[in-house]
């Protein structure tokens, strides 16, 4: 059967404060678009789409690139050939879709990128067969189907636990990322890791029609050894499973700073941050990974391959997929020991 996409009036302003006053006057029917990769073919399924589609991809300021920051609407090849840009950064762009998917893709659609689910990512005769999901026109969760609140089990009719699939957002929360928004109450800037919301639904805290404008990289994350690894079915065209991205510091051969960004296991990226500095704010609490639960001593230590596999070890045990995306979740659960095992002693041994 062939999709359509739904009909929609297209506005395609020149300034961010042009799509602002759109979004502003269209409210709920508005959505923005960026590169469209991820946004029209939902609408092709009959997944949340509105009557007015607001086109980012006229705004110069929004494609302004640098070392430490990158516009919301820099394309991912764009990311992917910039050498100013840390590795690891570049290594996530490289490794989203397909070369030709990349050239129209960008960071902003990879960040503000829909969780994905088994019940949601589906034809809208699928999803009526089914009798819908709490994600897109129904009141319950196939995937989690009951849930402990304040000690008791209940009909999860509340909490979505479709996977956050982006791979860019787990790298750039590693290296310590912050986001600015520009919306009808002005700017803001806000920590990448506390953006995301711990419900598949939500997803993240962006108020009404603002419109992520850059990502801003702290001076520190020129120096790290960074580097990104995931898990997909196929690496070219398929969304990640799992995904590690890796910002560490040495001093000598002992540990300065190690923070593991770890992606598409939960309805957020999650950052292990071994220092105990970075850790996400409230409200939070539907987040199934645990990413300060008995982590190991890892600062102002040597990075033997014992203590690497005490921090893969310790990725692992904390992760908790779900069975709603490609790939058994225990595969999933191993491969990020694996995978923060084989990166850490990458970029040990000298990977830049």
């Amino acid at each position: 059967m062939t999709m359509l996409l739904p009909k929609f009036e297209l506005h395609q302003p020149k300034t961010v404060a042009d799509a602002v006053a759109l979004a502003k006057k269209y409210g709920e029917q508005a959505d923005y678009l960026s590169g469209g990769t991820d946004l029209l073919p939902n609408y092709k399924c009959g997944l949340n789409a509105r009557k007015h589609v607001i086109s980012l991809q006229h705004i110069a300021d929004l494609k302004q690139i640098s070392a430490t920051e990158i516009g919301a609407g820099v394309t991912l090849t764009e990311i992917e050939h910039n050498t100013e840009v840390p590795a690891g950064v570049r290594e996530a762009a490289g490794h989203i879709a397909s070369p030709l998917l990349r050239e129209s893709g960008t960071l902003g659609g990879n960040l503000m990128l829909d969780n994905r689910c088994h019940f949601f990512n589906q034809s809208y005769f699928w999803r009526n067969s089914l009798g819908y999901c709490l994600k897109a026109d129904g009141d319950r969760c196939h995937v989690v189907p009951r849930i402990n609140i304040d000690g008791k089990s209940e009909l999860n009719n509340k909490v979505c636990v479709a996977t956050h699939s982006s791979d860019l957002a787990p790298m750039l929360i590693a290296l310590g990322a912050e986001a600015t928004f520009v919306g009808p109450e002005g700017e803001r800037t806000v920590k990448l890791n506390d953006f995301y919301y711990g419900d598949g639904i939500e997803r993240y805290q962006r108020k009404d029609n603002e419109i992520l404008v850059k990502v801003t990289l702290p001076d520190w994350a020129l120096n790290v050894r960074s580097g990104w690894k995931k898990l997909a079915p196929r690496q070219s065209i398929d969304f990640s499973v799992a995904g590690v991205g890796i910002a560490l510091e040495l001093e000598g051969k002992k540990v300065k700073r190690l923070r593991i960004g770890l992606g598409a296991v939960d309805t957020t990226p999650v950052l292990f941050d071994y220092e105990g500095k970075d850790v996400r704010k409230a409200p939070h609490s539907y987040l199934f990974v645990d990413a300060t639960k008995d982590a190991p001593e890892v600062i102002g230590k040597e990075l033997t391959d014992e203590l690497i596999d005490k921090v893969a070890m310790h990725v692992q045990t904390q992760a908790q997929p779900k069975l709603n995306v490609p790939m058994a979740p225990d595969y999933r659960k191993k491969m990020c020991g694996v995978l923060t095992r084989r990166l850490l002693k990458e970029l040990r041994d000298g990977r830049e």
